[in-house]
Formats: C-alpha cells, sequence, structure tokens
C-alpha cells in the first residue's frame, strides 16, 4: 500500500483539468480533496482543507499560480503545471518540487506525485531534528529512511531547497534528500566549505570554477548568484581582487 496523499488541483482549462484528473484517478492512494478553476476559489479551498499536495496552473485569470504559492502561509508540496518554460526559475524559487509542461503525459505526472509522496512519507517519519547532523568539522549525516549516512564536504557540488527539505548534488552525479531547510542547513554548515549565493543556492567553495557578477560555474553546472548575496559571494570567493570571469 502506497503512503496516502491529498491534493487540490487548480487549472482554468476545463480541458486540461479534465485530463489531468483522469491521469491523477490513475494513481492510487491519492484523493482529490478540490478542482478550482481560479486562484481565489483555490485559496478559500486551501484553508479549509489543508492538502498534502498542491497541482496548480501558472496562468490564470486575474492572480497567477506563482502568485498563490507566494500569498501562502503554509505551502503544501507543489507541482506546477503550464504551457511555458520560462517560469521554471520563478517555480523554483517559491520551491516547488516539480515544473511539468502541457501537454503532460501521465507517465511524467505519476513521477512527480510520487516524488511528493516520498517527501511527505519522509517528513511525517522523521523526528524532529533528525534528518540532519553535523558529524565532525568534515562531514554530516542525513537520515535515508531507517538508516543515517554519512556524506563528506568533500563531496557535495550544491545544495538546493526545498521548502521544508534540500536537494544535495554530489560530486559523483549522485543526489540526496533531506529533511532540513536551507536558513537550518546555512546555520550549521561551516562557512569555511559553503557559502550561499541564492534563496534557493548554497555551493561548495573549493567547486567553484568561474565566477562573474551574477552567476558561476562548478564545472559544466551554471548557477544563478542572486542580486542579494552577490557583492558577498564575490568577496568570499575571490577577496578584493578584481572580478575574474575564470579562476
Amino acid at each position: 500500500m502506497a503512503y496516502p496523499l491529498t491534493y487540490i488541483i487548480v487549472d482554468d482549462d476545463p480541458v486540461y483539468m479534465e485530463l489531468t484528473l483522469q491521469y491523477l484517478q490513475m494513481i492510487p492512494d491519492l484523493t482529490c480533496l478540490a478542482s478550482c478553476d481560479t486562484v481565489i476559489e483555490a485559496s478559500k479551498q486551501l484553508q479549509e482543507f489543508l492538502p498534502d499536495l498542491l497541482i496548480l496552473d501558472i496562468e490564470m485569470p486575474g492572480l497567477s499560480g506563482l502568485q498563490l504559492a507566494k500569498s501562502l502561509t503554509r505551502l503544501p508540496l507543489i507541482i506546477f503545471i503550464t504551457s511555458h518554460s520560462h517560469y521554471a526559475a520563478d517555480a523554483f524559487e517559491v520551491d516547488a518540487i516539480d515544473y511539468l509542461i502541457k501537454p503532460v503525459m501521465p507517465e511524467r505526472l505519476i513521477r512527480a506525485v510520487e516524488k511528493a509522496r516520498a517527501l511527505h512519507e519522509m517528513k511525517n517519519s522523521t523526528k524532529q531534528h533528525e534528518g540532519f547532523r553535523i558529524s565532525n568539522d568534515l562531514s554530516f549525516f542525513i537520515k535515508d529512511k531507517n538508516a543515517f549516512i554519512k556524506i563528506n564536504y568533500s563531496d557535495v557540488l550544491y545544495i538546493e531547497s526545498l521548502g521544508d527539505f534540500v536537494n544535495i548534488f554530489l560530486k559523483d552525479g549522485e543526489k540526496k534528500i533531506a529533511l532540513v531547510s536551507m536558513k537550518n542547513l546555512q546555520q550549521q554548515l561551516p562557512p569555511t566549505y559553503f557559502i550561499r549565493i541564492s534563496r534557493t543556492h548554497m555551493v561548495n567553495k573549493d567547486k567553484i570554477t568561474a565566477i562573474e557578477t551574477n552567476m558561476l560555474q562548478l564545472d559544466k553546472i551554471q548557477l544563478i548568484i542572486g542580486k542579494m548575496y552577490a557583492e558577498v559571494v564575490l568577496q568570499a570567493v575571490i577577496g578584493n581582487t578584481a572580478v575574474k570571469r575564470f579562476l
């Protein structure tokens, strides 16, 4: 039996709404609490039902799906569905767990929902402050199901915010998920190794291979530096010397 999950879906296009609901009905242990065609209606339903998951179109009449997400004080897990790819960066600024482009294939939607289910189960089965623990000056532990996994600082490329969770990207291409907020993580990880470069990203300073005023590279990976973080990041990485494109 899969871990049960509740959701609200919001889309002003009745055709896409019906199609998406048909796909979602194929997924076991997934319960629809409400379907809404406006942000105002969705806001009311969210306050009443408190779903585990919000499946949300971005372009809506009046207020957008992004505006709805930014207005919420209690954020459920969010999957955005839209016809346009250029909203992706904005979507992840509100810690969306996935971003799907219409027309959505059923297998892609199923994968997104199962990702939400895994995160929700992790949150409900992990005790407070148990998801992440500093080990020593060179490593930390994360909770993965029933085990604590040790991760060396030197193996981490960068970390990405996911609301109450973070994605930890490792140098071997592997990705780990930990139940800890970016704010909490920043307070615990040593600044000699890690630096926050935006609201959504923290990087291992030793892995930076190039830097500009608004972007840095970790070999082939490019990450945006947030405007409010730019001066601090440049100072921490290259000091008082002139900004260099390559290190």
